[in-house]
């Protein structure tokens, strides 16, 4: 063999065995996501911004209606609808992990038809879902009508609702259409995509037929949401021929899930959980608007990635747990940044912020009239992929070092809490930029959610569509 041919020959073993080992820095990177892995800080107060002036919506009240009482009504009708329901996903999602037989949904009595229901849909069994909304930014409520957020969530640490005040609903009471999908959108990051894969640990994740989990740490319980809130669906050819668990994501399945029983419920008489249900599918449109939801490493280049494969095969594992660090830091960093953001220009009255703004900004909204399956893939994900990597290396230029350029960083609450004025102390100019592109995604959520919205108010929307 000649000496240019054996170069050629080597330097493609090389690259085969990079496509076959890369694999491993992707599972460390996601298994390396060991929170809850919310997309946007706080849904419910970006929701409120994104469809406060939606006209669909102006002047809707519903009553609230419990969950027992929609699901005693509509026991018989339930079962065909989500035997529908099953097929479409099993005809038009290639990766979806069909829903075992036994799961069935059923009609029955009493406490044990919402378990049924939720064992059905294949979220957390254990989810409470009491009648509640949300209270605004400086509102208040009698003691007796404040609802403990341990009332609402499976999550032993409260994350995301701690420094939320709620208040109970009771049946029949009037709530506005608004309040009733802005509370709901967060709901998803309340656990109901917790212990569902065979190697979490639980019962149910042994028994729901999801297999083990794809990606993040299943010794982790917040980490096993993430395959429902992510979706990686515009990485290299490469990427995925390496890592093909990477399509094991479910976000695309929950939308038209919860958009179809949207439908149901308004054809039927049941617009509190029509609205409900509109809320849990916008959760997961809203994630897929966050680049950190939509590609698997930020500003690590596939050339990058598989290099530092080489390195940590050699046995020079920094690299890989740099780069792994590093993305989870700015992962964190951002969403802090939006809600710390958020939270004080509302307390000082600032309706101008840029972020404001951007939510409330519907000059987009023809783009998404109909919200078809594919507006998921482009172009809402390929925009957000597509952004991943300016808002990456804006972060690392907005804060100082320690907060998204050391890997040995671990960021605290106070930290969080805190990352406004630290980005703006360390260059007013940067901040002005950081928020620029963080507006620029906070418009794609308010787009997409009013989006979501009109989808489910049609009931001739064609939600499923590919």
């Amino acid at each position: 063999m000649n000496p240019i041919t054996y170069v050629v020959a080597h330097t493609l073993k090389v690259c085969s065995c990079c496509v076959r080992i890369s694999a491993a820095l992707l599972v460390a990177s996601l298994c390396g996501w060991t929170t809850s892995a919310a997309a946007w800080s706080d849904h419910t107060l970006c929701t409120w911004y994104a469809l406060d002036a939606q006209p669909e919506l102006a002047g809707q009240q519903v009553v609230a209606e419990p969950l027992s009482q929609f699901l005693q009504i509509e026991s018989h009708t339930l079962p065909a609808f989500l035997d529908q329901e099953e097929n479409w996903a099993r005809t038009h999602l290639p990766e979806y992990a069909p829903r075992p037989d036994p799961l069935r949904f059923h009609a029955g009595t009493g406490a044990n038809l919402q378990r049924a229901f939720l064992l059905a849909l294949r979220v957390n069994a254990l989810m409470p879902m009491p009648l509640f909304r949300q209270l605004r930014p400086g509102a208040s409520v009698a003691a007796a009508r404040q609802l403990d957020w341990h009332q609402l969530t499976i999550l032993p640490d409260g994350s995301g609702l701690k420094n939320n005040s709620f208040e109970t609903l009771a049946a029949g009471e009037h709530i506005s259409a608004v309040d009733v999908i802005a509370t709901a959108a967060n709901e998803p990051d309340y656990g109901m995509d917790l212990g569902l894969w065979e190697d979490n640990g639980t019962e149910q994740g042994r028994q729901a037929g999801f297999g083990p989990q794809p990606f993040g740490n299943p010794r982790f319980i917040d980490s096993a949401q993430a395959p429902f809130h992510m979706g990686f669906y515009h990485e290299a050819g490469i990427v995925y021929r390496s890592a093909p668990f990477l399509k094991h994501t479910y976000p695309q399945a929950r939308i038209h899930l919860y958009l179809q029983l949207a439908h149901f419920a308004f054809a039927h008489g049941h617009p509190y959980w029509g609205y409900r249900f509109t809320g849990w599918a916008m959760h997961y449109a809203q994630d897929l608007t966050q680049p950190y939801h939509t590609r698997v490493l930020p500003g690590v280049g596939v050339m990058r990635m598989l290099w530092i494969n080489v390195l940590d095969l050699a046995g020079m594992h920094g690299a890989k747990r740099d780069a792994v660090n590093l993305v989870a830091n700015r992962h964190t960093v951002v969403e802090s940044y939006q809600l710390s953001r958020m939270v004080g220009a509302i307390r000082s009255g600032q309706r101008n912020d840029a972020l404001l703004q951007a939510l409330r900004d519907a000059r987009a909204d023809d783009g998404l009239k109909g919200f078809k399956m594919t507006d998921l893939l482009a172009p809402v994900t390929l925009q957000s992929s597509n952004a991943a990597d300016a808002l990456d290396g804006q972060l690392e230029r907005s804060f100082p070092a320690p907060y998204t350029s050391n890997p040995d960083t671990v960021l605290s609450d106070a930290d969080e809490l805190a990352m406004v004025s630290i980005a703006q102390s360390w260059s007013k100019t940067e901040d002005v930029k950081l928020a620029q592109l963080v507006a620029l995604q906070l418009r794609q959520f308010g787009v997409v959610s009013r989006s979501v919205v009109r989808a489910a108010l049609n009931k001739d929307a064609n939600a499923g569509s590919l």
